[in-house]
């Protein structure tokens, strides 16, 4: 693994602990750490409310602090999923007393099969241990009076009635071509102070992924730039990925 900013902040935080960095197999650590917290397959554990919520910890985080920041009075999520991250940002609308509406868009009418599993296994500390699957969804997505659910593929989605401040988050299809043709599309709606959030830029195939988009996306648009300081915790999925309009 590339020693990168995150790899020197958890050096130095063994060093000031009185560790000794070479007694520690710092990439298998760092693995450790970032595996529960970014990668797909854990992302089942994660909920609000009771509803799994396929976002990292630490990027829900940063999502909350760009809402309070910014306070779009809409957001347009293309990948529904299991609703829980429309939820999510519903509740927080609703904390910021912020009088606006979600869209959130999937072409499939109910949240994916596995949801459903009345049981299932999580690795904590080393061990299996069994989970109550029920605790966390059911066969349908939450209701909320801010949340509207649009069934349709994104690409040919229409979003009625924009307020002034509009934010997008792109958590489809994954693919280079798929997430070029949304930000073409989706770009348009942002307003300036906003962002266009790309989720998953870290998935690592570089010849077919949501980085490889971005890229080509701001070689041609210089209406967005790249925001940094939304990555301060380093572990995040979106590296590269918190595009705000200039």
């Amino acid at each position: 693994m590339k020693q990168d900013k995150f790899a020197k902040v958890i050096k130095s935080i063994i060093k000031l602990s009185g560790g000794s960095i070479d007694k520690v197999n710092l990439e298998q650590f760092i693995f450790l750490l970032k595996d529960p917290l970014l990668f797909p397959w854990n992302f089942s554990w994660n909920s609000w409310l009771g509803v799994i919520i396929q976002k990292s910890p630490s990027d829900l985080m940063i999502l909350q602090e760009i809402m309070f920041e910014k306070r779009p009075d809409t957001i347009i999520e293309c990948g529904t999923c299991y609703g829980g991250s429309a939820y999510y940002m519903a509740n927080l609308m609703d904390l910021m007393n912020i009088n606006g509406k979600i869209f959130t868009i999937d072409h499939h009418k109910y949240p994916p099969l596995e949801a459903c599993y009345k049981k299932d296994l999580i690795k904590i500390a080393g061990d299996m241990v069994a989970v109550d699957m029920d605790l966390y969804q059911t066969r349908t997505r939450p209701k909320h009076p801010k949340i509207k659910y649009i069934l349709s593929d994104c690409l040919s989605a229409k979003i009625p009635n924009l307020g002034a401040r509009t934010m997008v988050i792109l958590d489809c299809d994954h693919s280079t071509e798929h997430v070029n043709l949304e930000l073409e599309k989706y770009s348009n709606f942002v307003t300036v102070g906003q962002y266009i959030i790309v989720e998953d830029t870290i998935i690592p195939d570089k010849t077919n992924s949501p980085a490889r988009a971005v890229k080509k996306f701001l070689s041609k648009n210089k209406n967005f730039v790249v925001d940094k300081s939304r990555e301060k915790f380093e572990l995040s999925t979106n590296h590269g990925g918190y595009l705000l309009r200039v």
